[in-house]
């Protein structure tokens, strides 16, 4: 399983240290019986980060997503993490009244969406914000 690893000053060192040391382990596991390990998760994130750096994403960029609890968001917001972006999750059940009110209290320069989810067009929504 592995040794716990408990002096690190980020969730991105965590992640990198853990794939480091057991990349083979199993990560992440969805309801649909998915799985990632801890190196190709690693390494999925670090591909993304460079992906949203590409973007204009860096340190500080705060970044606002709404997004379902999915393996692909878990990425997202770890890419993000090794950015050291700020992000700002929004919960799934808030529409456009509150999801305008979040973007603009937390001036986000990038707002992540599914697409569409259980029924609501969230893609439209935020092109409509």
């Amino acid at each position: 399983m592995g040794e716990p690893i408990y002096d690190v000053a980020s969730m991105w060192e965590l992640v990198a240290r853990r794939a480091e040391a057991t990349p083979k382990r199993p990560m992440l596991v969805d309801q649909s019986g998915r799985k990632i390990s801890f190196g190709r998760f690693a390494e999925q994130c670090e591909a993304l980060a460079a992906a949203l750096n590409e973007l204009g994403i860096s340190a500080g960029t705060v970044v606002s997503w709404q997004l379902p609890t999915r393996i692909p968001t878990v990425l997202l917001s770890m890419a993000l993490a090794r950015l050291g972006a700020v992000q700002n999750p929004i919960l799934h059940i808030y529409r456009e009244r509150e999801v305008s009110f979040v973007l603009s209290q937390m001036s986000s320069e990038f707002f992540f969406v599914p697409g569409k989810f259980k029924g609501c067009d969230f893609a439209a929504m935020a092109e409509r914000l």
